[in-house]
């Protein structure tokens, strides 16, 4: 049981790697992918990924290959991640604001 864990990272790196991206070497948590000219990120937190693009159609597609090889559910947009906020703004047609807060954490470790 000790290896598990190991052992389940190993594979989805193994998958990840397959699909063309490139982990980081600064953190083997995230991994990295140009698709279509644009930057294509997967953060990983235990057994959660954040999926980041600028285009939606190629998030579907890389959710469709990873979903054959792994179960998995779909929890939408992320508003909350690690005590953080994520919150989105759209300032007009091709410009949106990401915002991420850590107001509820300085909250918690001040009372």
């Amino acid at each position: 049981m000790k290896q598990a864990s190991r052992e389940w990272y190993l594979k989805l790196r193994g998958q990840l790697e397959g699909l063309g991206f490139k982990r980081s070497d600064a953190d083997h948590r995230v991994f990295t992918k140009i698709i279509g000219g644009k930057l294509f990120v997967i953060a990983i937190y235990v057994d959660d990924f954040l999926l980041f693009s600028g285009r939606i159609d190629d998030i579907k597609a890389i959710k469709g290959k990873l979903s054959k090889h792994f179960e998995m559910k779909d929890l939408g947009e992320a508003k909350w991640i690690l005590q953080m906020k994520i919150e989105r703004t759209k300032m007009n047609r091709d410009v949106r604001k990401l915002t991420i807060s850590q107001e509820q954490y300085v909250e918690t470790i001040l009372e």
